[in-house]
């Protein structure tokens, strides 16, 4: 088998991975269009959590704390700001794996309403899963799929 060949049976086993662990986890949830619960909410707290970190170049810490920075601007920049604390938060959730020259990675933004005391609920999810090239794969990228995630559901429901 080419090296090339190998390379994308990788990739696509690595996708297989994470489509599969991302649809058992919404199985036990609810149907992902439950968008309307963000309706009247404009600020949020905001975490970057990254899962599986497979044979990636970055640190993972690093690359983590840099995402989290250009998460926080992209949704200020789209109205609603992070407020620390809050009991609305929103997680950009992360996994990536390399195969060669290519990463195969999920961007994932889950917004979950928080309780002092008691359970967290899940209230809302939306992601995908890609590949890009190992060069181009970085925060920056990572950050603005879950923004944009999130903005496009928020904006139904939250009319600038």
């Amino acid at each position: 088998m080419s090296k090339s060949l190998a390379r994308i049976c990788a990739l696509v086993g690595c996708l297989c991975l994470f489509f599969l662990q991302s649809t058992l986890s919404q199985a036990q949830v609810f149907p992902r269009g439950n968008g309307i619960s963000l309706s009247g909410i404009d600020r949020f707290d905001a975490y970057v959590e990254i899962g599986n970190w497979i044979e990636l170049p970055q640190d993972r810490q690093e690359f983590r704390l840099n995402t989290q920075r250009f998460f926080e601007a992209g949704l200020e920049t789209v109205g609603a700001p992070r407020r620390v604390a809050s009991k609305d938060y929103l997680v950009c959730r992360v996994q990536a794996a390399t195969a060669g020259a290519l990463v195969a990675y999920t961007a994932k933004i889950e917004y979950w309403l928080m309780n002092s005391v008691g359970a967290h609920y899940l209230q809302w999810e939306s992601g995908d899963i890609s590949a890009t090239e190992l060069a181009q794969f970085n925060e920056q990228l990572v950050a603005s799929e879950c923004v944009k995630y999130f903005a496009d559901e928020w904006l139904k429901w939250n009319p600038q």
